[in-house]
């Protein structure tokens, strides 16, 4: 049987269909003749029902929350459960039992960063990275659409384009290097072979953060052209948050 991704049931394309999905168990409710689990995988999350005459029931007795599964079992149109639609499983195949997933209710933001390959997990989290993916999608249509080319500068420098004192330095075979602190200097060098030019890469900078607004590793989109102004450069900032501002409401609304 064909897998199908969770959203396509959210949809309504599966509905009074028998299905198999494939994820990680998000939540899970035991009752004595139904378990109740949350299925997810990158597109969504999906309720599940296990009866207890059902072959699944020792297989979902197993589970715990993350563990990774392939199931089977019918759509439903069910408007109580998240999403709209559930499956009633008919099979279950452990792929691997997860031990006890330490992200509970209530947890302080100081304990998700330290945890944060678990937290990334969350729905929250899925649905941050998703909008970023698109909102370098939208910047790269933009520059794409004025002709710039994108370029991809060294991450490795010999001497600081900003303050000397928020290098990270570091030993590079037999020479003293440092990380980035911008792709500025490169780039104005591309200047004179392509015009218009533009990257999005990580700049690193060794600064005290005395705020959120400090960071000392972030991602950059930098670009430079010739034969500019000051006034052509705030115009095209400005057209650019447009853009991207426009396309992420249009795109991302859910």
């Amino acid at each position: 049987m064909q897998i199908v991704p969770i959203q396509e049931v959210l949809d309504g394309k599966c509905e009074g269909k028998k299905v198999a999905l494939r994820g990680w168990v998000y939540r899970k409710r035991e009752g004595k003749q139904t378990i109740f689990l949350v299925i997810r995988d990158s597109t969504g999350i999906v309720q599940c029902t296990v009866k207890s005459e059902s072959p699944a029931w020792s297989d979902a007795e197993k589970l715990t929350i993350e563990s990774s599964l392939l199931l089977e079992g019918m759509v439903k149109d069910d408007k109580r459960a998240p999403g709209g639609y559930e499956i009633a499983v008919c099979r279950i195949a452990v792929v691997g039992l997860a031990e006890t997933f330490p992200i509970a209710k209530d947890k302080s933001e100081e304990f998700l960063r330290d945890i944060r390959h678990l937290w990334l997990r969350s729905r929250m989290m899925n649905l941050v990275m998703r909008v970023r993916a698109d909102l370098l999608e939208f910047a790269r249509e933009f520059f794409k659409k004025q002709k710039f080319i994108e370029v991809s500068p060294p991450m490795f420098i010999s001497a600081a384009v900003e303050g000397g004192s928020t290098l990270f330095g570091l030993k590079y075979f037999d020479q003293n290097l440092y990380l980035t602190q911008s792709s500025q200097l490169y780039l104005e060098i591309l200047i004179y072979s392509l015009e218009n030019v533009y990257c999005i890469a990580p700049s690193f900078r060794a600064e005290k953060s005395r705020t959120i607004r400090h960071l000392t590793e972030y991602w950059h989109i930098e670009a430079e052209w010739p034969f500019a102004d000051m006034n052509d450069l705030m115009k095209f900032e400005e057209e650019l948050l447009t853009h991207i501002c426009c396309r992420t409401a249009e795109k991302c609304r859910s």
